[in-house]
């Protein structure tokens, strides 16, 4: 575990120090404040379209990729020194995203595999797994010259990966295995570091979107700034962080920072833009033709972690540009127009050259992502929306708490919507006029910029939310509850930003009306900030490691967890030369719990046949039949403990 962490630090410091002296080179000018906050965002962009080139297009192996971008990663710091491009700013935003890392890692380290293995959704932190294990072991080459059979014989784990990673969208899969530099370490471990990463950078960029929208003529001040900080982790460690992680949306995770440092820099320059600045009649403005090129690298850099989002973030970029325009009477020339249908254009056009692959995926899911058949997930997925106890059924209260707890919950406070098992009576009527009246002044928040001049910023940031609340209450109406709740998480960031905003400037907020909003924004702080304790209450005694109860989709397969013990160290097999998996099928959903024993067995080298062997998706693996033991050969076997609990005892 040390030198996993050890990899994992020296991985970030790469990051940061490519996004550095690249924000360096773009960023300049009157624009350069700040823009040291998009550090992590850039050179996570750069890094990840670079090994998906080197693996994908080069056919690089991930040992080779690695070396390339720590030579890249020492070049830019040389350069950063000599130009003096370190300084307490860019220190703090280094510091500040490593220490909220580390803070993000402890339930892990208290609950160890039995907390990160699985969360909410096996099947997905499985595949994204088995696809780093491909990733980082072999080269494309190396499977393309062998046959399933072939491969297979090594380990099925490394068939399925590779095929996930020319099916799918491997990009994020590709960054895991870069950081897993040890080759005889934990996999689960490193894919837990890097997920409290990628949500830890996104802090950067929240706080430079913090900074576009509210720029005010006068300085920040401390406690200002503080706040600023308090509410861009509180994203990270607070609900929404939390349930995408809860749910293993790992490639969603992935793509935040890099989407909302994309949202930002797009408010920015669409606001100059429709102002007059137009980059394309030949203003000598640096920095604004540069920051056409940093739109295209994080724009690629988002299509390749998560094309999905990163597509709905272009059509929500199309009609904040629209409401953009009409709202400063401003027309674009047909130069302008093409300028800006490049951005997409030749973002796509970056993302195939890295991996031509993925137009395949685009089509599977743009023909699959509405069908009918995914839609039933939302029982599961979705439930939340009902709120933290769910609604007052069957009483007198319950249309109105339904009302209530959805609005509550899509709007980040799931965890303090009412518990109607406690409460009856004039407590149950009290409580849900409380809720409501949250409801309706979150509804208010919603609109109240009909009512208010703003700036153009704070305005784009209001159309962009709204459009994205508008399209998911519109596939929920059309029935397709699930798509819904994805696109809520991809707006998800605005909307939170846009919900804080009255706190994170409390110098304006002058009138009822701006009460009522800093109001909502406290109790969504607050809120998260009793997340972080209920999270960390939930871990003192929820020695399963399942996560939350009730409506939260932590435990997709309770029985997982509450019957095995996921805390095998495949160092116990040094010294022989072969194991035979017994058969698990007494284990509450025994093929994951076998599939991570195959995937630990796969990362340490060790040759395998197992009894009854099934992947995930309970389908019979035959690969068994094509290897041999020989030599002193281990057995591993579930053994229940006086508790009820499976562990894996090895004999001979």
């Amino acid at each position: 575990m040390v030198l996993d962490f050890a990899a994992a630090l020296c991985y970030i410091g790469i990051v940061w120090t490519v996004g550095q002296w690249t924000a360096g080179r773009i960023f300049a000018g009157s624009h350069a404040k700040g823009a040291c906050l998009l550090s992590f965002a850039l050179g996570f962009s750069e890094l990840t379209l670079l090994s998906t080139f080197l693996y994908f297009t080069c056919r690089m192996p991930v040992q080779g990729i690695r070396i390339v971008c720590i030579a890249l990663g020492l070049v830019a710091l040389a350069d950063l020194v000599r130009r003096h491009g370190i300084n307490k700013a860019t220190l703090a935003v280094l510091f500040g995203v490593v220490g909220l890392w580390l803070v993000m890692l402890l339930p892990g380290l208290a609950g160890r595999e039995q907390y990160y293995v699985y969360r909410g959704n096996c099947t997905d932190q499985q595949t994204y797994v088995e696809e780093t294990v491909a990733l980082s072991m072999h080269s494309l080459g190396w499977y393309e010259s062998r046959s399933k059979e072939e491969i297979e014989a090594v380990s099925d784990v490394l068939w399925r990966g590779y095929c996930w990673a020319v099916k799918d969208r491997p990009s994020a899969g590709l960054m895991i295995a870069m950081m897993r530099a040890n080759p005889s370490g934990e996999i689960y471990w490193v894919v837990y570091l890097y997920r409290m990463f990628v949500l830890a950078m996104t802090t950067g960029s929240l706080l430079y979107l913090f900074a576009t929208v509210l720029r005010d003529k006068e300085e920040a001040g401390l406690f200002q700034k503080g706040l600023w900080g308090l509410a861009a982790a509180l994203y990270c460690v607070g609900f929404w962080g939390q349930i995408q992680y809860d749910i293993d949306a790992v490639s969603q995770i992935s793509s935040i920072a890099v989407l909302v440092a994309l949202t930002a820099v797009f408010i920015r320059y669409a606001q100059e833009l429709t102002e007059g600045q137009d980059v394309a009649k030949g203003q000598k403005n640096p920095w604004d033709r540069k920051m056409y090129l940093a739109m295209i690298l994080l724009a690629s850099g988002g299509l390749a972690l998560y094309l999905e989002s990163a597509l709905v973030h272009g059509a929500l970029y199309l009609v904040t540009g629209i409401a953009l325009l009409m709202y400063g009477k401003a027309k674009l020339t047909g130069r302008q127009a093409v300028q800006l249908a490049g951005i997409p254009a030749l973002s796509f056009g970056i993302l195939v050259l890295a991996n031509y692959r993925i137009v395949h995926f685009l089509s599977a899911q743009v023909n699959t992502s509405v069908s009918d058949v995914r839609q039933s997930w939302a029982n599961y997925f979705n439930a939340w929306w009902l709120g933290r106890y769910g609604i007052d059924d069957g009483r007198i209260t319950g249309l109105v708490s339904g009302v209530a707890n959805r609005i509550l919950s899509i709007s980040g406070m799931y965890n303090i919507t009412p518990n109607y098992e406690r409460y009856y009576g004039l407590a149950a009527l009290a409580l849900t006029g409380l809720a409501m009246f949250l409801a309706l002044c979150i509804l208010f928040c919603l609109v109240r910029f009909l009512m208010k001049k703003t700036g153009k910023p704070a305005w784009a940031l209001w159309i962009l939310t709204l459009t994205g609340i508008v399209a998911v209450l519109g596939m929920w109406a059309a029935g397709k509850a699930w798509s819904a709740g994805k696109l809520l998480y991809y707006i998800s960031p605005y909307l939170y930003a846009f919900l804080c905003m009255p706190a994170l400037q409390i110098r304006r907020c002058e009138g009822v009306a701006e009460k009522l909003a800093l109001f909502v924004a406290a109790v969504l702080l607050l809120s998260n900030i009793s997340m972080v304790t209920w999270r960390y209450n939930d871990m003192k005694v929820n020695w399963a490691g399942l996560g939350y109860r009730g409506n939260y989709p932590s435990d997709m397969i309770a029985g997982l967890k509450m019957g095995a013990d996921f805390d095998f160290d495949t160092h116990q097999l040094a010294g022989y030369d072969g194991v035979r998996i017994e058969d698990l099928s007494m284990v509450s959903d025994s093929q994951f719990y076998l599939q991570y024993l195959k995937v630990k067995l796969t990362c340490a080298g060790i040759v395998w046949i197992c009894e009854n062997d099934m992947d995930y998706y309970q389908e019979p693996v035959e690969a068994s039949q094509y290897r041999t033991l020989t030599g002193n050969v281990a057995v591993l076997c579930a053994v229940q403990d006086e508790d009820g609990r499976y562990g894996i005892e090895i004999r001979q």
